[in-house]
């Protein structure tokens, strides 16, 4: 069956969902624009959303049948354009931020909009969207897996809301408003539409988790602006004497306000210093240079920590910024959440020291002159000025002008430079609050466990360190990226390092892998955190390149994981071959070892029949309604003619099957005199005690089992059945010839004992089963004993639907294949280890806890 032609069920799914949220999205618009109505300080902007609210209650009948017309055709269109190389002209409608040039400003405005929408959309929709995407490109057999070429991406929907509001024809400032209001309400239903979706194309065996091809990650992403927009020449605006400083960094008041209720206000006399904290992370990452008690500073290098509130802790305060309610497991603790409140720094300006931020700014003159005079030469070159940009952008602005070169990120010990401690004065300067002073401390300690992390290698710890100012704009600006677990810029980074570790024992890759980690980097220090997804679309890519190389770089894993895929299919196609066939027999009432026989080794020969001939297979299906009719008693004339007639192509496929299953000529005799006895019966005149059916009839009770719809794996290789699957591996492995290390329960727990006996161990410790599924993805470091001695290697593959995982280790040559249930048990007694204890930003947080709490006693 073509893609399109599976594609038209799920886009009938996706309209349907669809059509039932329009429904019932007039109501809640309706009462939410009352609500932002009485909310509003502009009577001019209230009465236009009044409007607007009478206007929707006025057509509301007429706009669900626009967006419903107008999804309809866009679906229409999208289906046949999906991985095609034509594409249709972009309205103005459909430009992104990125490629914006010399509109006017309704249509910025209206852009703007759209691109707001569709970003809401693609939130709502999460993780649904991206294996929507991946399920799609799966389908169509591309390398490609991007979401211009989704079929029901966010686009359409944001676009049919468009088109239907402005079908209305409303003036401007009402359809704006519509178009917002309905795109938000809307938003709280686009979830269930991509849920629908991928449901409909797993239903078809269409899986979100195969391995795909894509292309490499790009050199660059686009700006979201013009540069030259960003340094225009605003000489007027440059920093003076007599010139209040307080006045040219003030942020809007809106901005200022997103960060209160967060923090502690500023406190007169800390109690801990800043270099006591660093120098206690550094030490519990394993490089601990002096015993805290040399450290010996003056007062006004104390560099206090002037975030602190007097009657909190330090741990306490931090564990609020890391966004743990409780003790993050870590330690156990009793304490009280302490108040939160925060205080404003604009308020007078003689806290300003003038002196570090002309260095600053001067600073960033250089680096952008030298920037634009390599590009485009002197004539190029523009002043630059802090004149409309709030600190988050400034502090962006020096991670693409300030970062060092990698030659220069080690200092004079040899250690990685923490660029953020570095210029912790002048950011200081720049903070509009004591939340904002607080995120640039808090990150770069979490950096300083990161720079001296003895996990890493030092040329990762080198680059990740190149990224300070960039994560520091993302603590500024997006509060969840402290907070949050996963947020995709620590996933993407805690990715990172888990992959760097793995791929050191896997030699035919590491080239690779070296490549696309520089690709990574080079990317992420161009840029800042005002692109659009800049992390989600890095990390997207990176998931996929990982998955791609690691199944198919070396040939002995990419046919491993093909046998796995193969012992599934098997065992699936068994299964469901076996299902159906006993819910035909169950009204038959036949000799126990002839329905033995059916139901194991007559299902058996259907299988093989289908890997090698389908035409094969399905005369082998319709001979199990005709064999059990032929032994049935014949009443009349006509009956025994039609079995005369069958009788002949029967056997040879019976003879046929059994050759195919190997059985011996005693055996084949066997069941053929069998069958002949029965015949005999059958035949015999006069005989009508039992009721008999008609050849008709028998087909119509075994069409299921005759006709048997496709295949669903995922249905039915499910990870309890691991077991058996594992059965239909090692005979696919046998056939094929390779030689695969199989790790199970069997191995659990051996351990060698002083007198040269392996004797079974004593568990270790117990397991968080579900935690550790949640790591073991590819590209994980992993330690095993094998023969009494431990092994790194790396997980290459782990079985989207079931319990399997092919690893490799360094010197052993073949491959090893074990559960995900094994590995537990091997990790319980104590002969298998995870290499990294936790994710990098795990590990990171726990040490700045630990660290904190230790100098609070």
């Amino acid at each position: 069956m073509q893609p399109k032609e599976l594609l038209t069920r799920t886009r009938s799914e996706f309209f349907t969902t669809f059509q039932n949220a329009i429904q019932h999205i007039v109501a809640p618009a309706i009462e939410t624009m009352f609500a932002k109505a009485n909310s509003c300080n502009s009577p001019s902007e209230q009465t236009e959303i009044f409007r607007a609210r009478a206007a929707l209650q006025e057509h509301r009948e007429m706009l669900a049948q626009q967006l419903s017309l107008n999804l309809d055709q866009l679906l229409d269109r999208s289906l046949e354009t999906t991985y095609q190389n034509f594409r249709p002209s972009s309205s103005a409608l459909s430009l992104s931020l990125d490629n914006i040039g010399l509109l006017d400003s309704s249509t910025f405005e209206s852009s703007l909009r759209f691109n707001n929408i569709t970003q809401l959309f693609r939130d709502a929709a999460g993780q649904e969207l991206v294996d929507l995407n991946i399920r799609l490109a799966v389908l169509f057999g591309q390398d490609d897996i991007c979401e211009r070429e989704n079929p029901f991406r966010p686009y359409l929907i944001a676009r049919c809301i468009s088109l239907s509001v402005e079908a209305l024809k409303l003036p401007p400032e009402q359809t704006a408003i519509l178009i917002t209001q309905i795109g938000e309400t809307l938003s709280s239903n686009v979830l269930e539409m991509y849920q629908r979706a991928n449901a409909n194309l797993a239903e078809q065996g269409i899986s979100a988790q195969l391995v795909l091809k894509i292309n490499k990650t790009p050199e660059s992403l686009p700006s979201r602006s013009n540069v030259s927009s960003v340094f225009a020449d605003t000489q007027q605006h440059h920093l003076g004497v007599g010139r209040p400083v307080q006045k040219e960094f003030s942020a809007p008041a809106p901005f200022r306000g997103a960060a209160q209720d967060e923090f502690p206000e500023l406190m007169t006399k800390p109690a801990i210093n800043i270099e006591q904290l660093f120098l206690a992370v550094r030490g519990r990452a394993g490089f601990s240079k002096a015993p805290q008690d040399q450290i010996v500073l003056s007062e006004h290098e104390s560099h206090s920590l002037g975030w602190l509130e007097g009657g909190a802790g330090l741990g306490d305060m931090l564990r609020i910024a890391f966004g743990a309610e409780e003790d993050l497991s870590w330690e156990s603790k009793s304490r009280t959440r302490p108040p939160i409140q925060t205080s404003n720094l604009r308020g007078s300006s003689g806290s300003q020291n003038l002196s570090v931020v002309r260095q600053l700014v001067h600073q960033l003159q250089v680096a952008h002159e030298t920037t634009i005079s390599a590009g485009g030469g002197a004539a190029a070159v523009t002043k630059f000025s802090f004149a409309g940009l709030d600190f988050p952008a400034i502090v962006g602005q020096m991670h693409k002008l300030l970062t060092p070169p990698i030659a220069k990120m080690l200092n004079e010990h040899g250690e990685v430079r923490n660029l953020i401690h570095e210029q912790r004065e002048v950011l200081f300067q720049l903070a509009r609050s004591t939340a904002e002073q607080m995120s640039i401390d808090v990150v770069a300690m979490v950096f300083e466990s990161i720079l001296f992390d003895s996990v890493l290698p030092i040329n990762l710890r080198v680059q990740i360190g190149r990224l300070q100012f960039l994560l520091l704009q993302l603590a500024l600006s997006d509060q969840e990226f402290l907070s949050g677990k996963h947020h995709p810029a620590r996933v993407l980074l805690n990715r990172i390092a888990t992959v760097a570790l793995g791929v050191q024992y896997v030699e035919s890759s590491a080239e690779q892998f070296e490549q696309e980690f520089g690709r990574i980097f080079k990317t992420l220090g161009k840029h800042d955190c005002e692109i659009p997804g800049l992390f989600e679309r890095i990390l997207n890519r990176f998931d996929t390149f990982v998955m791609r190389e690691l199944r198919i770089q070396d040939k002995v894993i990419r046919r491993t994981v093909k046998s796995i895929e193969e012992a599934q299919i098997r065992y699936s196609q068994f299964e469901q071959t076996s299902r159906t066939l006993k819910a035909a027999l169950a009204v038959m009432n036949l000799p126990p070892q002839f329905l033995a026989f059916l139901e194991n080794e007559w299902v058996r020969a259907i299988n093989l029949a289908d890997r090698r001939e389908p035409e094969l297979a399905q005369r082998f299906r319709k001979f199990v309604p005709e064999v059990i009719w032929s032994i049935r008693p014949k009443r009349s004339n006509e009956e025994r003619q039609q079995f005369s007639v069958l009788l002949q192509p029967m056997l040879e496929s019976l003879r046929f099957g059994m050759d195919m299953l190997g059985w011996g000529q005693f055996k084949q005799n066997a069941l053929l005199n069998w069958l002949n006895d029965a015949h005999g019966r059958a035949l015999k005149p006069g005989d009508e005690a039992v009721s008999d059916l008609s050849l008709e009839k028998m087909y119509a009770i075994f069409d299921e089992f005759v006709n048997q719809p496709p295949v669903v794996i995922s249905e039915i290789a499910t990870e309890d059945k691991s077991p058996e699957m594992q059965k239909y591996l090692l005979n696919i492995l046998e056939e094929l010839g390779l030689t695969v290390t199989m790790l199970d329960a069997d191995r659990v727990g051996l351990r060698e004992s002083n007198d040269g006996m392996i004797r079974l161990g004593k568990p270790a410790r117990a397991v968080d089963t579900q935690e550790l599924r949640s790591r073991l993805i590819s590209g994980v470091p992993i330690e095993m004993n094998l023969d009494g001695i431990f092994y790194r290697g790396c997980v290459h593959w782990v079985s989207p639907g079931t319990n399997s995982m092919v690893l490799s280790f360094k010197s052993h040559e073949a491959p090893a294949v074990i559960s995900i249930d094994g590995f537990c048990q091997h990790l319980t007694h104590g002969t298998a280890r995870m290499v990294e204890s936790a994710s990098l930003f795990d590990r990171a947080i726990a040490s700045v806890l630990k660290s904190a709490d230790a100098l609070d006693r």
